[in-house]
């Protein structure tokens, strides 16, 4: 059984994180001051004050006066949102288009550290998110402005009252919980003193702005798992099919025994099309005993793993992991999946040989196969100055270890890669990397190299 302080540990982090997300990150300008929890707040001149109620709620006309004035476009608002940003949250084209005439910078960020463009995400203003990423904003990479440390109110925090989910109800206590919570609020605060950034396709919530980034050069993984699912056809039906004798035969994962070998089952297709995760599996089929009988539930609902756009409408998701090593589900997967976008796919396994355990890769397609380079893996998979390539071909789903030599990405994993057609290379970047530690194991470092794998050679190169 997992210790106490392993499980408090991991949802404190959670915590932490459903606290910035819910209440604070990328918040709009009409509802932050309801839900911002922060020590100190900004005064605001009159002037400004009215300047940005009219971008809100004047016409177009009232606005051109206000702008014919000595008025400073960039003068931010209470919690450092910009007019343009107020523009955004109202959806008006035609006033976002008229202040950047008038030289209203995008790149500005509020108080949560939110640009122009993560506003008109968080408000899903497709217009508004075409116009920004025309002008080449950032889109969540390299921040054009220093971050801005949030202050915020521990006692406040402390008062929001956040339920306990209904998973460790038969494993810690309401007293347990609430000590949880106050340790993702210590959590928060410290996020809030050394903040990061994320892609912002990653809280795109509508298919018609995701394709948008995906035409600016993101990639389909990192968008939110309901997403994908809506973009690869998935159906929404929360009903399993399996009968009980189907998951007790197929609740396992395993390898493949062929490259590759078809493993469609009642179960595992059930997990696909649902959606759901292992713990709503155990207790739909009456097996809850997680965390007294090891052996995880065969899963879908994974972080790191990859999926493909294909030219013909199809998609392919390679690998993934299921939550984390406290977690009794916890499993590295190496199968792939195709899905047709309309709702329908099939799995296929691979030999643990040919294909290992596979997740926060990358899958870049070239022609008729797609490179998986990368992996986190388990630990003892891990092996400073290699990194795994593999070719999967898209015709006979069939997949091969590619030999690589040069400068090698020492075990990287989490970056980001692209296809230049012109140079016949696959560019990483980003990331992090394996190097020598102190230990056997080594330790990851983040990666602040280019790399280029020639596809012709099969030789890496740093990019200098």
């Amino acid at each position: 059984m997992l210790s106490f302080s392993v499980i408090l540990q991991q949802y404190s982090r959670r915590v932490a994180v459903l606290l910035i997300t819910t209440f604070f990150t990328g918040c709009g300008v009409q509802d932050q001051e309801s839900r911002l929890v922060q020590k100190k707040q900004p005064v605001v001149s009159e002037d400004i004050a009215r300047f940005h109620q009219v971008v809100q709620n004047g016409s177009v006309l009232d606005l051109k006066a206000e702008l014919d004035t000595d008025i400073d476009v960039n003068s931010p608002g209470r919690f450092e949102e910009t007019a343009l940003m107020v523009a955004i949250a109202a959806n008006d084209l035609e006033k976002v288009k008229l202040l950047i005439q008038h030289g209203a910078d995008p790149a500005l960020t509020d108080k949560f550290n939110s640009t122009a463009l993560g506003h008109a995400v968080s408000h899903d203003f497709a217009d508004g998110v075409k116009l920004l990423l025309g002008l080449g904003v950032d889109r969540g990479y390299h921040p054009k402005y220093p971050l801005k440390q949030i202050e915020y109110d521990l006692e406040s925090l402390n008062a929001l009252e956040i339920p306990m989910p209904r998973e460790l109800t038969e494993i810690m206590s309401e007293d347990e919980w609430n000590e949880s919570v106050k340790d993702g609020n210590r959590l928060a605060a410290e996020m809030g003193q050394n903040p990061t950034v994320e892609p912002l396709i990653s809280e795109v919530q509508s298919v018609e702005v995701l394709e948008l980034f995906l035409d600016a050069g993101d990639h389909l993984e990192q968008a939110s798992n309901e997403l994908k699912r809506e973009f690869t056809g998935l159906e929404t039906d929360e009903t399993f099919r399996a009968l009980p004798a189907d998951y007790r035969s197929y609740k396992s994962p395993r390898f493949g025994t062929q490259n590759p070998e078809l493993m469609d089952n009642p179960f595992w297709s059930d997990m696909i099309r649902i959606g759901c995760n292992a713990y709503v599996a155990r207790q739909h089929f009456d097996d809850s005993d997680a965390f007294t009988t090891p052996g995880a539930v065969w899963c879908y609902d994974r972080f790191g793993s990859s999926l493909t756009r294909l030219e013909d409408g199809r998609f392919v998701q390679i690998g993934g992991e299921h939550e984390d090593h406290y977690d009794p589900d916890f499993f590295i997967y190496n199968d792939v999946v195709i899905h047709d976008g309309k709702g329908a796919f099939q799995i296929f396994g691979y030999p643990k040989a040919v294909f290992p355990p596979t997740d926060f890769h990358s899958a870049t397609l070239v022609g008729d196969a797609i490179y998986i380079i990368g992996c986190l893996g388990y630990s003892d998979q891990r092996k400073v100055g290699t990194i795994p390539v593999y070719r999967l071909s898209t015709d006979s789903w069939k997949i091969e270890s590619v030999e690589t030599s040069g400068e090698t990405p020492s075990w990287l994993h989490s970056h980001r890669a692209r296809y230049d057609a012109l140079k016949n290379v696959i560019r990483i970047s980003s990331g992090e990397l394996l190097v020598a530690g102190e230990d056997d194991d080594g330790m990851l470092v983040p990666n602040e190299e280019q790399f280029e794998l020639e596809l012709g050679t099969l030789r890496w190169k740093k990019r200098r």
